[in-house]
């Protein structure tokens, strides 16, 4: 947490498999705004306790959330704000309690896109295989080793479209995501969140919120689409209840806020001004 204690706050939930530091360029800008700045690490992830026990879920996370913010005993209505699943856990707060405003930086359809419904009938059992085989205890282990390998890693974030710009693709951000993969629990929690429940979807919970929501998209996502997949970001505003604005970012991958900072800040700061 960051920011002067009167200001008003804003509650960061990253996305899977990272944590609080990825949110490294919103602390500095929206401090500097007078922001009271939150951040977590859910459940298993970050620094955060990794117990292999839990049935790790969207639901699971959002109560901890929910319990979160009402242990802070601030007066004023948060904004919530995530990236990915993080995205997905904000709406799915605002259904719980009330908040000011609601901003998505690319929300998942899904805590996972096991999502049985969504996929064709012949691809299922292939879905049930991965999940229950692949990612099972036999075989699990040795998926989880090659998939945190640095050359993974940075592999999935060049050229698998997590960013098209690489110019923050450096030292800093392959050490916020591979430096938890070695901590005790890590691949029991990575297993049990890859291969868990996919929980609601965005147009479940978006028809259910009368509150502003900022969508801002990277429009070169292939991993949560703005124009295609099962649950493409040019939908969101036909499900909204109350104002919703999307802003898209050209040539921009699954994680606008650490790709184009700047863009994403701005137009933060300009849209939470007007609430």
């Amino acid at each position: 947490v960051e920011g002067p204690e009167d200001g008003q706050p804003i509650l960061l939930i990253h996305g899977f498999g990272a944590n609080v530091n990825h949110f490294r360029y919103q602390f500095p800008a929206l401090t500097e705004a007078g922001y009271r700045v939150y951040a977590v690490d859910l459940l298993g992830f970050g620094a955060s306790d990794k117990p292999g026990c839990e049935p790790y879920s969207i639901e699971l996370f959002v109560a901890l959330l929910e319990d979160f913010l009402q242990h802070q005993n601030n007066p004023k209505q948060w904004i919530v704000a995530g990236n990915s699943i993080g995205g997905l856990c904000s709406l799915a707060l605002a259904q719980k309690m009330p908040v000011r405003g609601v901003v998505l930086f690319n929300c998942a359809g899904g805590m996972t896109g096991f999502r049985y419904e969504d996929a064709p009938l012949l691809a299922r059992p292939i879905l049930w295989f991965v999940q229950n085989v692949v990612l099972g205890p036999t075989l699990g282990g040795a998926f989880f080793e090659n998939f945190k390998s640095r050359e993974n890693v940075e592999s999935i974030l060049t050229t698998q479209g997590v960013y098209r710009d690489l110019t923050n693709v450096n030292e800093d951000l392959l050490e916020i995501l591979l430096g938890p993969s070695d901590d005790a629990g890590a691949q029991q929690v990575f297993l049990k969140t890859f291969a868990g429940p996919p929980g609601p979807t965005p147009e479940s919970i978006l028809p259910t919120l009368d509150v502003p929501i900022l969508a801002l998209w990277g429009g070169a996502d292939p991993w949560t689409p703005y124009d295609g997949g099962m649950h493409p970001g040019d939908s969101f505003e036909q499900y909204a209840k109350g104002p919703f604005e999307m802003v898209v970012l050209d040539n921009t991958g699954h994680c606008p806020h650490d790709e184009r900072p700047e863009q994403v800040n701005s137009k933060m700061l300009q849209w939470m001004q007007h609430l």
